[in-house]
């Protein structure tokens, strides 16, 4: 989440969202982020043929909202919406997000 939202929470609310997010991680999330850690498939990016969004969150905590813009520069073709979100854009903006994704969905439907 963005640090404004977080930092809205109250502590229970913090504690309750981590141990929520805590109970609904499957077995094997470390080994599968320990395989994202080491994966690097950056150079596969340019062969990609599909039609791309990438949601740029601008005021997430995790991944750099540059490498995020890296990310939709390496996909020919890709396009680039930005909210100002975290991770979640869905959760924190789910309006703004939601129209994002359909508009880039129609887009696509009324090309095919």
């Amino acid at each position: 989440m963005s640090a404004p939202l977080l930092n809205s929470f109250t502590a229970e609310q913090v504690r309750a969202a981590a141990e929520q997010t805590a109970s609904a991680l499957p077995p094997g999330t470390g080994a599968q982020v320990d395989l994202v850690r080491r994966t690097d498939v950056r150079a596969d990016l340019a062969l990609s043929t599909a039609p791309t969004l990438v949601v740029v969150t601008t005021a997430d905590n995790l991944i750099p909202a540059a490498l995020q813009y890296q990310l939709s520069e390496a996909i020919p073709g890709a396009r680039t919406a930005e909210l100002a979100t975290g991770q979640l854009p869905f959760l924190e903006q789910p309006k703004e997000w939601l129209e994002i994704i359909t508009g880039f969905l129609g887009r696509q439907q009324d090309r095919g």
